[in-house]
């Protein structure tokens, strides 16, 4: 008996749930706008990937929407999210000043 075969994670549906996932958003912002240095963003961003994968997992434990297919991308959603949260924590560092 071979492996099960999945079908793959659409590269489109990673982009899009990093890129629009509410809690990379509040969390990479609000770290972003506490931060006191322009180096510190990227633990702003690092916290809005976490928070944003957390979620993701919660909603593929849930089987919400089509995150159980998501959410074997996990890692390529954190990377993503990392990317799209340094710039939420830009725009919150930002508009603090």
């Amino acid at each position: 008996m071979g492996p099960e075969l999945q079908p793959d994670v659409p590269l489109m549906e990673v982009a899009l749930y990093a890129i629009f996932n509410p809690a990379t958003i509040a969390v990479a912002f609000w770290l972003g706008r506490k931060a006191d240095a322009k180096n510190k963003l990227l633990i702003a961003a690092f916290g809005g990937a976490i928070a944003g994968v957390a979620a993701l997992y919660i909603a593929a434990l849930l089987r919400i929407w089509d995150a159980p297919t998501v959410g074997r991308a996990a890692a390529g959603v954190f990377v993503a999210s990392l990317v799209t949260g340094l710039i939420y924590a830009r725009i919150g560092y930002a508009t603090k000043r």
